[in-house]
């Protein structure tokens, strides 16, 4: 599903007094089958699922990315998936897909710089887009001949109404004549005014631009000499699902998401602090009261309590989407909240593209590590250890432009975009 598409819910719940924001999000829908199973193709994503972890679906099958987008900086490793989103863009006529990856080498290489990452791509099939281009050619002329007949409709019933008032001005009682004294005030002697000269309307031929050709959509994207497509390879997983999106209601908050990650640990292990044996147990407590008091320096910073009081009203996101927005920032310490913390956003513009810049367009939110690495079921020593970003921030070219020397022979494209991420322990 992609963001200009809106999941309906059948979820009872009443939206009275509920604020709708220009933000989409990301929820969890179901699990995707394992392919090992033998599941059929109609139930395995695709390019135009939006899906959280699994194994990314790339734009064609033998077109991936440069296996350097898809390796860690710091130990050389292939990250995984984290989160993959159909966005391709209303007035453009090609497919396109962000990919957000992570190592899955916590340990040694959380916080260091390209251990997340974010790609775009995008397809340009001239095939596709010649079919994209007739759809809208068609959908186009639809409205204008609706528009038409709505207009020659209108004009018959004037002319109706006028014919109402038709006759000659020596059956008129009112006709004006020297004599009669309504001749400069009687209203139904008046000619009807001309009518103001219509403002053009945005369907209307004159002001209806020409649609664009696939030389002029792909503009500064033609490609020139296509490479050969990348070989294939594998990327470690953690468990797939589908993700449906909606756009965000503001509503009243009952949950303390920020806690769930740290719920049901307390609940399994019943710590009690009258065992100071030095045993587990007390290592344990020890470890979840340094989490305790992070929490509690976390909830000092204004950014972080307006962060925690946002996904309050919907705890179960996993992406928040808003292209040309502003991130949800998850603290006010780091060097990413004062990138962000300005206006415009101090942050790079696309070396591939120097000219032009780069807008917010998603970023993954902490409900996606406990879905990740299953953690209502994952131990201590996992769920510690484990993912420690509070959010992950993704900033794409304005213009979504692709260096030509970068489609291959299937009309396939990837590049690397601006990847911030805002870390636990960095509060």
């Amino acid at each position: 599903m992609s963001f200009n598409d809106e999941y309906s819910s059948d979820d009872d719940e009443s939206i009275i007094d509920r604020k709708s924001t220009n933000v989409h999000l990301g929820f969890l829908d179901i699990e995707i089958p394992d392919s090992k199973d033998g599941v059929s193709e109609e139930n395995s994503p695709t390019i135009e699922d939006t899906i959280l972890g699994g194994q990314p679906v790339w734009l064609h099958p033998d077109s991936l990315p440069a296996p350097k987008l898809v390796t860690c900086d710091s130990c050389g490793q292939k990250m995984a998936l984290y989160l993959q989103a159909f966005a391709p863009f209303k007035e453009r006529l090609y497919d396109r897909v962000l990919y957000i990856l992570g190592c899955t080498n916590t340990q040694q290489c959380s916080k260091k710089k390209g251990t997340v990452k974010a790609i775009r791509g995008i397809i340009k099939d001239p095939v596709k887009m010649a079919d994209l281009k007739r759809e809208q050619e068609n959908a186009l002329q639809k409205q204008l001949d609706e528009k038409l007949q709505l207009e020659a409709k209108t004009k018959l019933r004037d002319e109706l109404t006028k014919n109402l008032f038709g006759n000659s001005k020596a059956e008129n009682p009112f006709a004006a004549t020297g004599s009669n004294p309504f001749t400069s005030s009687n209203p139904f002697d008046k000619k009807v005014p001309p009518a103001k000269e219509e403002s053009k309307s945005p369907l209307s031929p004159a002001s209806v631009p020409a649609k664009p050709t696939y030389s002029s959509v792909a503009g500064k994207n033609v490609v020139a000499q296509a490479k050969t497509a990348s070989p294939k390879y594998t990327l470690p997983e953690y468990p797939g699902y589908f993700v449906y999106v909606e756009k965000e209601h503001l509503k009243k908050i009952t949950l303390e998401p920020e806690l769930e990650k740290y719920k049901h640990l307390i609940d399994s292990n019943s710590i009690e602090e009258e065992e100071p044996s030095g045993g587990s147990t007390s290592t344990s407590a020890g470890v979840l009261n340094a989490q305790a008091s992070k929490i509690s320096n976390m909830l000092q910073d204004t950014v972080f309590e307006n962060f925690t009081n946002t996904v309050q009203h919907n705890p179960g996101q996993v992406l928040r989407y808003d292209l040309g927005g502003k991130p949800l920032l998850y603290n006010g310490k780091d060097d990413v909240c004062k990138r962000f913390g300005q206006t415009p956003f101090n942050i790079p513009n696309p070396g591939y593209n120097p000219s032009s810049s780069r807008q917010f367009e998603i970023q993954v939110m902490p409900k996606a590590i406990l879905d990740l690495e299953n953690a209502e079921t994952a131990d201590l020593n996992t769920l510690l250890n484990g993912m420690s970003w509070g959010t992950i921030i993704v900033c794409t070219d304005v213009e979504d432009y692709m260096p030509e020397e970068s489609f291959d022979e299937n009309h396939v494209a990837y590049i690397e975009e601006y990847c911030a991420v805002q870390w636990e322990e960095s509060v």
